[in-house]
């Protein structure tokens, strides 16, 4: 079980880590990068990564909890916002922009912990939690804004589907013909969104 450092010089080390892998996963991915890659990289040695992390994955997890960490707590302070918006439309721009952020800023980890789903085809439980409470925004969304009886569950589940697949894809670069303008780009989201909120 992982337990940050509380001695200084042990979370510099950690720091020093935590920021060589996080480079090395950009630059070059999760599979291509091997613990002497990060040691050197990172100015330490390979037994004091092994001693504070264990595994490269494990490494990785501390990473990719920081992300859900923030996106958790981003959809937190979106449901408390989803009343005051204006439209479902204003909640799902919301979303897509601040979502699009996060991932950009974690695209590292996030894109270790795809390679990983494309080993196994195996969705992490940290990423279906974030997942099922992006649905329950989507939920709330459907429930403030738009009449009932015009919407089901089926719809909460794709809209959220939908925004995390165009947001993921974007951020990790895989959508090279998608539009590049931010407005544009999360105008044509929020249109895919609204319709799908309302099946």
């Amino acid at each position: 079980m992982y337990r940050s450092p509380t001695q200084l010089r042990a979370k510099r080390t950690e720091d020093a880590f935590l920021s060589a892998f996080r480079q090395l996963l950009s630059d070059q991915g999760f599979a291509k990068t091997s613990i002497d890659d990060i040691a050197l990289l990172s100015g330490q040695t390979r037994s004091a990564f092994l001693s504070r992390f264990g595994t490269k994955k494990a490494t990785l997890f501390i990473l990719f909890d920081e992300y859900c960490a923030e996106v958790s707590a981003l959809m937190s302070d979106i449901s408390e916002q989803i009343q005051h918006l204006p439209s479902a439309m204003a909640c799902a721009h919301l979303m897509s922009i601040s979502l699009e952020a996060r991932l950009t800023e974690h695209f590292a980890s996030n894109r270790a912990m795809h390679e990983l789903y494309l080993e196994d085809l195996r969705t992490d439980e940290r990423t279906q939690r974030i997942f099922r409470q992006l649905v329950g925004l989507m939920r709330k969304t459907q429930a403030t804004h738009l009449p009932k009886g015009t919407y089901t569950d089926t719809g909460a589940y794709s809209a959220a589907q939908l925004l995390v697949t165009i947001n993921f894809n974007y951020a990790l670069k895989a959508m090279p013909a998608f539009a590049r303008e931010p407005e544009q780009r999360h105008a044509l989201i929020v249109e895919a969104i609204a319709v799908a909120l309302k099946f």
